[in-house]
């Protein structure tokens, strides 16, 4: 079996580069997060203070765009200790499939939460 097609046999220099891009918009992102809702706010967080950002669709933008980032940078990173780690191919296979789906899963389970916020 030729795991090349499945990216076991890349240098993953894809991969290196969407961890450095993701990781870039991480960074603003949770800037603009610390930004407007602890220092601009005096760091009072109360729930009105959130359904108020969650209600405009540029705050879901910036916290889908957070999302997506975090979950992509996070799946990248499992995959590669997948491949530091297991050694048999069938299983790192089997592994980095769950791993996708459980990500899958978070992600289309943030994104419906976010776009659905309905605060009253």
């Amino acid at each position: 079996m030729n795991l090349k097609q499945f990216g076991t046999g890349s240098g993953g220099s894809t991969a290196w580069i969407f961890q450095r891009i993701t990781g870039l918009v991480i960074l603003v992102t949770i800037f603009l997060h610390y930004l407007f809702l602890h220092f601009l706010n005096d760091g009072n967080v109360t729930f009105n203070e959130v359904a108020g950002r969650l209600s405009t669709p540029l705050w879901k933008t910036i916290d889908i765009t957070f999302l997506s980032a975090i979950i992509y940078h996070s799946i990248q990173g499992v995959i590669m200790n997948i491949h530091d780690y297991i050694q048999r191919p069938g299983f790192r296979m089997t592994l980095i499939g769950l791993t996708w789906f459980v990500f899958i899963v978070l992600w289309i389970t943030g994104i419906t939460t976010v776009i659905n916020f309905r605060p009253y």
